[in-house]
């Protein structure tokens, strides 16, 4: 009987992990316009517990009197222990602000850029307004980026970059109208682009350029976000739609910032998306000059649509002859109708 109920519960268990796994992959990669705002930003309250993080004495005052003696003689580790079993047992008391700011100060003296992350988030997540609030989101963007820089230096990357992304999305998260959101935006942003994620970094510049114009290291802002561009159009090679987009996008930088310094590269940026759009779409129409499969009136229409498109470009004169010949093969009474009366072609898909 006992083993039925086992088979039952581990069947019911691969069940359920393989639902969840299903829900996830339905949706495949988050779309660049979600990702950066569904990023998890809540930090877990500190509970009593009855195994783990037993204070030392019976009340606040007397545990944080202990704490601060520890402190004194130097016992680090243990002081911070004292401090943050104080939090964990009696939170809503004054000496658990005092206790949780202390545990931010050692962990940052110490150089354990983590632990003293965290201890900040937490003031910012449970303490809010109980504090001054400048020095601990100075502090813990001080640990983020040491943690973002570690991370580039190391020579193997043993993860992605969501983790350094929530450490400083966590920051916009409780500080929104800190003066100093546009530099962790733009930080973010140089994250995506450094872990190949080029859609999610024109979104997040996109979200800066939008809402902060006049951002000091605006000009920076907007080479990453044509970098974003010509690097996602490599992705995108084969989408017609979506190179298009992408190339108004950097025209649109342009407009917007016409003295940037680095006005030349981005044209040249957007000549190179509109060659693979164009070459793209000489493709497609050049797919349907297959007398197996496709009329010939159908291959005339698609390379007329071609032209009218893109009439400078290097393949016209190529595909004009090409035309004149299919022309030349098809019988009078189903030639195609001339091109000022032949309808426009249908709208490149995105």
């Amino acid at each position: 009987m006992k083993r039925h109920a086992l088979a039952l519960a581990a069947a019911l268990c691969a069940a359920l992990a393989g639902a969840q796994y299903q829900d996830y992959s339905r949706f495949g990669q988050t779309p660049a316009e979600l990702r950066f705002y569904d990023e998890v930003t809540d930090v877990d309250l500190k509970k009593p517990s009855w195994f783990w993080h037993n204070p030392a004495c019976d009340t606040p005052q007397e545990q944080l009197l202990h704490a601060a003696r520890l402190e004194r003689e130097g016992k680090r580790d243990d002081a911070v222990e004292a401090y943050d079993d104080l939090v964990h047992e009696w939170h809503a008391t004054p000496e658990a602000l005092t206790a949780q700011l202390a545990i931010a100060r050692l962990e940052s003296a110490a150089g354990n850029a983590r632990q003293a992350y965290d201890a900040d988030v937490y003031l910012l997540a449970h303490f809010a307004g109980r504090f001054e609030l400048e020095p601990v989101l100075e502090d813990a963007l001080a640990q983020a980026d040491y943690l973002a820089g570690r991370d580039r230096d190391r020579t193997f990357r043993f993860h992605s970059g969501d983790a350094l992304r929530l450490n400083y999305g966590r920051l916009i998260h409780f500080a929104p109208r800190w003066a100093r959101v546009p530099e962790l935006l733009q930080r973010i942003a140089d994250l995506h682009l450094a872990d190949g994620e080029y859609a999610s970094a024109i979104t997040v510049c996109d979200r800066l350029v939008t809402d902060w114009p006049n951002y000091k290291d605006l000009d920076a802002v907007v080479t990453l976000y044509c970098t974003a561009c010509r690097r996602q159009a490599d992705v995108w090679r084969n989408d017609l739609g979506r190179l298009r987009q992408l190339e108004r996008l950097i025209a649109g930088a342009q407009t917007f910032r016409p003295d940037h310094p680095e006005a030349a590269r981005f044209a040249a940026w957007q000549a190179e998306i509109h060659a693979l759009r164009r070459d793209r779409a000489h493709a497609n129409a050049s797919f349907y000059d297959n007398p197996a499969a496709y009329s010939a009136e159908a291959a005339i229409r698609a390379y007329q649509a071609f032209l009218r498109e893109y009439p400078d470009a290097p393949q016209a004169d190529a595909v004009a002859k090409r035309v004149q010949a299919l022309t030349a093969q098809t019988p009078q009474d189903h030639a195609p109708q001339s091109r000022a009366a032949d309808p426009a072609p249908a709208k490149e898909t995105p």
